[in-house]
């Protein structure tokens, strides 16, 4: 791999884009140099990024019980890989898709209106985890750890959260549809091809985040809490 040009590299697999972005190589008109080469010009270290690249390259998601996971562990796996997916991600891809609705919205007018939607998804998003991390998920680690509840309290809350979820739901069928479900335009340059691959990306993580929460964390929760004040 270190052989091949960076460009070469993103085009076989769009992922590693964001490892280039990382490590502040330019995959798109800078994709011409091989990858050993552009390391020496740019002072970077190649092994970590070639880490980098193989654990991008050879990542897997684990197949999980979901359903039996202890609601506290649930909470905790959902901040983990979900939470931090978006922190982590959020800001690089909406690099991305802000600089192609730049530099290609005259063309692809489409691609303003994904990137006012990406930006509104993001401002939402982060608000919704913010009242998840400080309310909700800590009442429902402390309702499993301390068998007990503080009144009838979880529905509120969580109504609020479905709510927010079909939301950011819209928001992604919009962005999809717009997008012609993140397929970019044969004229489509490295950026662009990488914005429309993390917002997919983004998309199938959101959409199992939302399955995890609507039909397994929240009907958990709310059956926990009216057990825990009937006995």
């Amino acid at each position: 791999m270190r052989e091949q040009t960076i460009g070469e590299i993103v085009s076989a697999n769009i992922r590693t884009a964001n490892v280039f972005k990382k490590h502040g190589l330019d995959f798109c008109c800078g994709g011409g140099e091989k990858l050993e080469i552009a390391c020496e010009n740019k002072g970077t270290d190649l092994d970590a990024i070639m880490a980098d690249l193989e654990l991008v390259i050879n990542s897997e998601k684990s197949t999980l019980d979901y359903q039996s996971m202890p609601l506290d562990k649930l909470v905790d796996y959902i901040f983990e890989e979900h939470h931090k997916y978006i922190y982590g991600n959020g800001p690089i891809t909406g690099e991305f898709i802000n600089k192609v609705a730049r530099v290609h919205g005259e063309r692809h007018p489409e691609t303003i209106e994904v990137a006012k939607l990406y930006n509104e998804l993001m401002q939402d998003l982060h608000q919704h985890m913010m009242k998840e991390e400080q309310i909700l998920f800590p009442y429902i680690s402390q309702m499993v750890q301390n068998s007990s509840a503080n009144g009838a309290f979880v529905n509120g809350p969580i109504s609020m959260m479905i709510a927010e979820h079909d939301t950011a739901g819209d928001i992604l069928k919009k962005m999809s549809d717009l997008s012609n479900g993140y397929e970019p335009p044969a004229d489509g340059c490295n950026t662009y091809r990488a914005a429309y691959a993390n917002l997919k990306a983004m998309e199938d993580d959101i959409h199992l985040h939302i399955h995890l929460e609507n039909n397994i964390l929240f009907p958990k929760a709310l059956e926990l809490e009216e057990s825990l004040l009937g006995s």
